[in-house]
């Protein structure tokens, strides 16, 4: 019910369905300030160079990891797998935010760590989609990855699912576990919540964030001036975040 209640209570509440509302406010009241507000707000809202400089701000900054550090076990949460059947064929499709695996594969490549935690489920309330870890996890063989060292979890739901059932994996896997080192690897905007439930669960890791949106765009004058999707793309993520933030505070998550 938690999950179903966030995804309906941050729809009402994106940028675009608010000033989508007060747009149908306007024409069915003809009150010109729900028009202005609207106008307003989109056109700010689309600004890229605006979306740019607030994501610069809240995103963790990448973190570089000497040659000679190690960590037990990369912690990947998901959110960014769904999958596709075509001719009887599942097929894996990756998001935007794919860019946390490919990360997670080079760190293990480099041998930063011998495991990978992978946890995501699967989102059975809006979608038909099958458990995104296992998924992912065809994915981490095919690139070489032992299954040995891949340990997956398929039914957290959101990011503090993903710690607490991760918690669970790592207390299973080593009885000393709070004593071990971790590294996160998520998008850097959705860092600050991940670090925070990870380390409510009593998992105490290092950030490595992936997947930065505030150097996408060229400060050139056509990219501060006209109107994008990215402006407002951007700070579609920003306000769940800050929401994710708000109600994870008030429910303990954080």
């Amino acid at each position: 019910m938690f999950y179903f209640l966030s995804k309906v209570l941050y729809a009402l509440i994106a940028p675009m369905s608010v000033i989508i509302i007060l747009f149908l406010l306007y024409l069915l009241t003809k009150i010109r300030a729900y028009f202005y507000w609207a106008f307003g707000l989109l056109l700010v809202l689309s600004n890229p160079y605006l979306a740019m400089r607030a994501m610069q701000l809240y995103e963790v900054p990448p973190s570089v990891i000497a040659k000679n550090q190690k960590y037990d076990a990369i912690l990947l949460p998901g959110g960014f797998v769904s999958n596709y059947t075509i001719d009887g064929e599942v097929r894996v499709n990756f998001s935007d935010g794919n860019d946390r695996m490919m990360q997670a594969i080079d760190l293990f490549k480099r041998g930063v760590s011998n495991k990978i935690i992978y946890s995501a489920g699967a989102d059975t309330v809006f979608s038909a989609y099958l458990p995104e870890a296992e998924l992912g996890r065809l994915f981490l063989l095919k690139c070489g990855i032992p299954d040995s060292c891949i340990l997956v979890e398929n039914k957290a739901m959101n990011t503090y699912e993903n710690a607490i059932l991760s918690q669970k994996i790592l207390a299973k896997m080593d009885a000393s576990y709070l004593n071990k080192k971790y590294v996160l690897v998520t998008a850097a905007f959705h860092m600050r919540r991940a670090l925070a439930c990870y380390e409510k669960a009593g998992i105490h890791c290092d950030s490595y964030s992936t997947d930065l949106r505030s150097i996408r765009g060229k400060d050139t004058l056509l990219n501060t001036i006209i109107p994008s999707y990215g402006g407002l793309q951007n700070w579609t993520l920003l306000f769940k975040e800050f929401l994710g933030l708000a109600v994870y505070k008030w429910r303990g998550y954080i």
